[in-house]
């Protein structure tokens, strides 16, 4: 379990990868593609803080994060 600070689940996995660019010179996206499974997007609301987003990360591929969304906060407020 680690937290990351990013606008929305896609882009904490962008983060994750500069984050590890600091460490090291060595690509990570296909470890990173491996090691995370779920990212959890965390939003705040006049209610207070709610899941914005639920990402499952399949893998690394071709440059990209292969991912589904499993629950998104902005579909659910399309749909009532």
């Amino acid at each position: 379990i680690a937290t990351v600070h990013s606008n929305t689940a896609e882009a904490a996995l962008t983060r994750l990868q500069q984050l590890v660019a600091e460490a090291t010179l060595a690509p990570m996206g296909e470890l990173i593609g491996e090691a995370v499974d779920l990212v959890v997007s965390i939003i705040k609301t006049d209610q207070g803080r709610r899941i914005g987003d639920l990402l499952e990360v399949d893998r690394f591929a071709g440059g990209d994060f292969l991912t589904r969304t499993i629950s998104s906060e902005k579909e659910k407020a399309a749909y009532g």
